[in-house]
């Protein structure tokens, strides 16, 4: 059993109050800030209604009644962005599947590069591991003075 002291226990206690203090003013921050956002963009909404049907209120009464040509170019003019964006947005969405293809394809590739490195590897350590082998051998039969094999047989002629 561990035992504090009271005096230690206070600063613990002390420390954890201020930090759930700094907690909740950070959280007080965040919903006010979303608050605030949340009010601009039904301000935002407020007026582009406002726009699209003045009989609504709002900025139609400040500028007056807007006209139907006026109206009718507005609309048309955020039909025509509307159109855009859409065809913007599709076109965005085959370069992504596109990408999303040549991506898959590198990692495959990727994953062949990486056997056959493996591959290579284990056979350039082996082949290594035979030469030191082979010349260990020679050494022990040019020390001992023994012909290899099939260099006897030429010596002889």
């Amino acid at each position: 059993i561990v035992q504090t002291s009271p005096g230690l226990l206070g600063l613990h206690n002390i420390e954890l109050r201020r930090l759930l203090e700094e907690e909740q003013a950070a959280y007080k921050r965040k919903l006010q800030a979303y608050q605030e956002g949340q009010q601009r963009q039904a301000q935002l909404v407020q007026k582009l209604q406002a726009k699209v049907d003045p009989s609504r209120g709002g900025t139609g009464i400040i500028w007056g009644p807007p006209s139907s040509e006026e109206s009718s170019n507005e609309l048309e003019n955020a039909l025509i962005r509307l159109e855009e964006e859409q065809q913007r947005s599709s076109s965005l969405v085959q370069v992504n599947s596109m990408l999303r293809e040549q991506l898959e394809q590198a990692n495959v590739a990727n994953a062949a590069l990486s056997e056959d490195i493996r591959k290579l590897t284990a056979d350039w350590a082996r082949a290594r591991d035979e030469l030191e082998q082979r010349e260990a051998e020679w050494r022990r039969e040019e020390e001992v003075g023994t012909p290899r094999a099939g260099q006897g047989s030429s010596r002889e002629q």
